[in-house]
């Protein structure tokens, strides 16, 4: 025992270095186990809040059959104990008489979506009116009540199209939903626009009428409990979703009218995904911290065993085996990896607790923690195992290469690397292979891309060591020379490998940060399209809501918008319509450039181009209004405005006061049974008409139209086409197209650019269309005109709050959100990187003192040849600098090569999903830079300090000279 403490006693600096990072290297890895197993939890719980709602329920639609209350009951005893709640749908039933701004089918129709539902009033609010007191009222949804025209106290008249029987029921209240991402408004999916996309059937209009409902069909709703979701819980709760699906067509009496739709397997398997992604990229620091703390340590053990090489050789000249040398470096390595073992982990986990509160010091820690005491053991222990020689050949035997580079299988490494580096450029879902649990190649190719700066550093190191040489050669630089020379002779470079690994894992963790803030960002900005994008909750906005947001503080500009959804190929997603005025749009619509094809206001600007003067849009004028019985005119303009001009009567003619540009007509509506004649006086251009038939009519020779209930007065030559922007997916899904179905009806289109992204949406199809261009031709061909149902603001205005019927997107909001699953990555790398610059301050310190002790008598013969202590610390500080540098150089090369390939592969959605657009990789080149630079100037100053130190003890280094010959 004494010969141990004597012997650590001589080299207690290594043992200090060891034992420092034996503390760092279980410190992390015991952290990263307990943050790895506690990380989950907040994800899942993040992903389920934002999924969307039919992967969070479950929808069954069927026939009621004769006994609507046995297959309810049935279907609620299949899914008991959740939370069912059901519907009815009557079918066959139309509006009769006024239709507000709903657009008929090709026969005229506007059809009722008439339902009953279970529990409306838990899960909608009153707009206006009241709850109905009596099965002979109804209630709408505000946007089918605004479409309609109708509002609480009106009265409605419905027909029943199979009996041709009219009823009349009265409007007791509007009401909208409390929350748009309820699972509950699958049951009626035209509760957000008013109607069935690309039908003439608009609702909800619900009642308790049973007259109703005869012969009607029904749904349920049926809500999972995840109210503490877990992977395992939701899983459970899929199985048992599908399971049930099987056999609900028998056990309910459904048959083959039975139709379950559920995204729950969906959510299942795309959380398991992103926690395979999760588990796959914690192994990389893991990984990380691993290579490093085991290379740091086993330089350590090298350097310790160097320093003892004369004493080793005496011990085996006297005698001692293998054995008995390798016992007492097992007990001196037990001794310091014992402290550390027992520290690590509760010190830990008692810092992940400050911030992690779910963090514990489970099994799972231990076991790592013991793992790291193993490893230690071995690391210190293995130099002592080595064959030894004779006492001279031990003393003055020639250094030679590690084994593993004369083999040259540190080129296989770097083979790998690149292998793996290909297989994720092409990388498109994580796979658990063999049920690891974790995905191989996510988890292992950035630890090999990192092992590759570092092998790439010492095989560069000789040539470039002699081609510095050589220049210097040509010069007095003599200190440059010595230290250049010097490192190329190296038989390990430790500060370099250090320094490589260090700075790749800072570069990876830099970049992998910056790449998911500007993916929020990205994602922020394609889902808004602007600072602020408002949305009408009611489908129209009021007439004052464009002079309300004008006046709001901090607002720069405000643009009208509408949006409908068009039918693609059969069985395919219908793709999103935007629709706005391209020519006001710049300044406004904001996107990444690479989705547009470039700027956004080069797009823009291209689609007001193809715009040009085509839409046959006047200013209204000064006139005169008259008509031979009671009429009611309202000018309508291209930017969705209506403005009434007023009714007028047989001799009673009615002033037209001059209004702003973009007109696109009049509607002319009549409450009298008999024809009435109508005329408009002092506009420019000339006119015709559409009547509820369909059939244009032009004005008599006195200017007069005959109107029979409803006239739509538009210009006399058509619109152009109207100039669109497709995606890429609803070009390839329609092909070489000249028209679109909007709103069930056939328009007129000319394809001006394809983009991969539309402002403003989220789906791969979506269109982009300039307002001008098609609110001329839907009111040209069809005499419709969409209202605003959304405002595009640029600005940052307050007093929001104070406006009702909005819901608000903010691009600066959605930005500033988090992805829990890729946070636990991000923040296992920061943890990394730190301790990786640690452990290599630690190695390089070690390092450098031991080259320095190492060196001492060849530095006492150079300064007794002559070289001054300034010329001998400048070689040490200058083969310093040339290893850190490379290390540097090499460590943050391959670190932005990972970061490139893993950085688009972890970023993710709150709800755990591919982020839309897809993430770029962003670098942020002042952070990145500095981490390597702080690195090399704290490697630099541990040099400094060493040189320094040893140039101080050269007067005792001569007087030492030879004693050990």
């Amino acid at each position: 025992m004494t010969l141990i403490l004597r012997r650590a006693a001589a080299a207690r600096g290594l043992l200090a270095a060891a034992a420092a990072v034996l503390i760092a290297a279980a410190l992390l890895l015991t952290g990263l186990t307990a943050y790895a197993s506690a990380s989950a939890g907040e994800g899942v719980r993040t992903a389920v809040t934002a999924a969307d709602p039919d992967e969070r329920s479950v929808l069954v639609r069927g026939a009621l059959g004769n006994d609507p209350q046995a297959r309810d009951r049935a279907i609620r005893d299949a899914y008991a104990p959740a939370k069912v709640e059901a519907a009815r749908f009557g079918f066959g039933w139309a509006v009769k008489g006024a239709v507000g701004n709903a657009v008929p089918d090709s026969d005229g129709v506007v059809y009722a979506s008439l339902v009953q539902l279970d529990d409306l009033r838990e899960h909608a609010e009153l707009v206006s009116g009241a709850w109905p007191a009596s099965a002979k009222e109804v209630t709408l949804a505000q946007p089918a009540a605004a479409a309609l025209g109708l509002t609480s106290g009106k009265t409605m008249r419905l027909e029943d199209r199979r009996t041709g029987h009219v009823v009349a029921r009265k409007v007791s209240g509007v009401w909208r939903p409390r929350a748009e991402n309820d699972p509950y408004w699958l049951l009626v999916p035209d509760v957000t626009a008013g109607h069935l996309a690309q039908t003439a059937t608009y609702g909800p209009i619900v009642s308790e009428d049973p007259a109703f409902f005869a012969g009607a069909s029904g749904g349920w709703l049926v809500e999972a409990d995840l109210a503490n979701p877990t992977l395992g819980s939701i899983r459970r709760t899929a199985e048992i979703a599908a399971a049930t699906r099987e056999d609900l067509k028998r056990s309910s009496g459904l048959g083959s009218s039975a139709t379950v739709t559920t995204g729950l397997p969906d959510l299942a398997d795309r959380l398991n995904r992103a926690d395979l992604v999760r588990r796959s990229t914690l192994v990389t620091p893991i990984l990380l911290i691993v290579v490093l703390g085991g290379y740091a340590l086993s330089l350590v053990a090298v350097l310790l065993a160097e320093s003892r090489k004369s004493e080793t050789a005496l011990l085996r000249a006297r005698g001692a085996s293998r054995r008995q040398l390798a016992g007492i470096a097992a007990i001196e390595a037990f001794a310091l990896v014992l402290p550390a073992a027992l520290i690590g982990a509760p010190a830990a986990v008692s810092l992940l607790r400050l911030k992690y509160a779910a963090v514990t010091l489970d099994a799972g820690v231990w076991l790592v923690s013991a793992l790291v005491a193993v490893g230690g053991v071995l690391a210190l222990t293995a130099p002592a195992l080595r064959r030894g020689g004779t006492y001279v050949a031990e003393t003055t035997g020639r250094k030679r290469l590690p084994m593993l580079r004369r083999a040259g299988l540190d080129l296989v490494v770097v083979a790998l690397a690149a292998l793996s580096w290909l297989q994720l450029r092409q990388y498109s879902a994580p796979t658990g292979a063999g049920g690891l649990g974790i995905d191989p190649l996510l988890a292992a190719a950035p630890t090999l891309g990192v092992l590759t700066g570092a092998v790439l550093a010492i095989r560069l190191l000789p040539p470039v060591a002699r081609l510095v040489a050589a220049r210097l050669n040509r010069g007095r630089a003599r200190a440059a020379l010595l230290g250049t020379w010097q490192a190329g002779r190296r038989a390990h470079a430790g500060p370099m490998v250090m320094l490589a690994l260090a700075v790749a894992a800072a570069t990876v963790s830099w970049c992998l940060a910056a790449t998911a803030q500007q993916s929020r960002v990205d994602q922020a900005v394609q889902q808004v399209g602007a600072d602020l994008r408002l949305v009408e909750a009611g489908g129209s906005a009021p007439a004052a809501r464009a002079g309300q947001l004008a006046a709001l503080p901090g607002v720069r500009a405000v643009l009208p918008a509408w949006r409908d959804y068009v039918p693609l190929t059969a069985g395919a997603d219908p793709a999103e319509l935007v629709v706005l005025d391209t020519a006001a749009a710049a300044g406004v619509v904001q996107a990444r450039d690479d989705t547009t094809g470039g700027p956004p206001t080069e797009l823009l600007g291209k689609l007001a181009a193809a715009v040009g003067s085509g839409p046959a849009t006047e200013t209204l004028q000064h006139g005169w209004i008259s008509s031979t019985g009671p009429v009611r005119t309202t000018a309508v303009f291209a930017d969705g405005r209506r403005v009434d001009l007023g009714e007028t009567d047989a001799g009673e003619p009615r002033a037209v006061a001059a209004g702003g540009p973009g007109l696109l007509g009049f509607l002319v509506e009549s409450a009298s049974p008999a024809p009435v004649r109508w005329r408009i006086t002092g506009q420019t251009g000339e006119w015709r008409a559409d009547g509820q038939t369909g059939i244009s009519v032009n004005a008599a020779a006195d200017g007069y139209f005959e109107v029979t209930g409803r006239l739509a007065v538009t210009g006399k030559e058509p619109p152009p086409p109207v100039p669109v922007v497709l995606t890429g997916a609803a070009r390839a899904a329609i092909g070489d197209i000249t028209s679109l179905t909007v709103g069930g009806h056939s328009i007129q289109v000319k394809v001006v650019a394809t983009v991969d992204r539309v402002p403003g949406t989220t789906g791969a199809a979506a269109i982009l269309a300039d307002r001008t261009a098609l609110d001329s031709r839907l009111f040209w061909d069809l005499a419709v005109l969409h209202e605003t149902s959304e405002w595009w603001i640029s600005g940052n205005p307050s007093g929001l709050a104070d406006l009702t019927g909005l819901r608000v997107l903010d691009r600066r909001e959605l930005a500033s959100g988090g992805d829990p699953f890729g946070a636990a990555a991000r923040f296992a790398l920061f943890g990394a990187a730190l301790g990786a610059m640690l452990l290599a301050v630690a190695g390089i310190a070690a390092d450098a003192r031991a080259t320095a002790r190492h060196r001492s008598v060849e530095l006492a013969v150079l300064h007794t040849l002559g070289a001054g202590p300034r010329l001998l610390a400048r070689s040490l500080m200058v083969e310093q600098a040339l290893l850190a540098g490379l290390g540097a150089l090499a460590g943050l090369g391959v670190g932005l090569l990972v970061a490139a390939a893993m950085a688009p592969l972890l970023v993710l959605t709150p709800a755990a999903g591919r982020p839309v657009p897809e993430a770029l990789l962003e670098i942020l080149w002042g952070r990145t830079v500095g981490s390597a630079a702080l690195l090399v100037v704290v490697a630099l100053g541990v040099s400094a300090i060493t040189a320094v130190s040893a140039t101080r003890r050269l007067p005792a280094a001569r007087l030492r000279l030879g004693e050990d010959q």
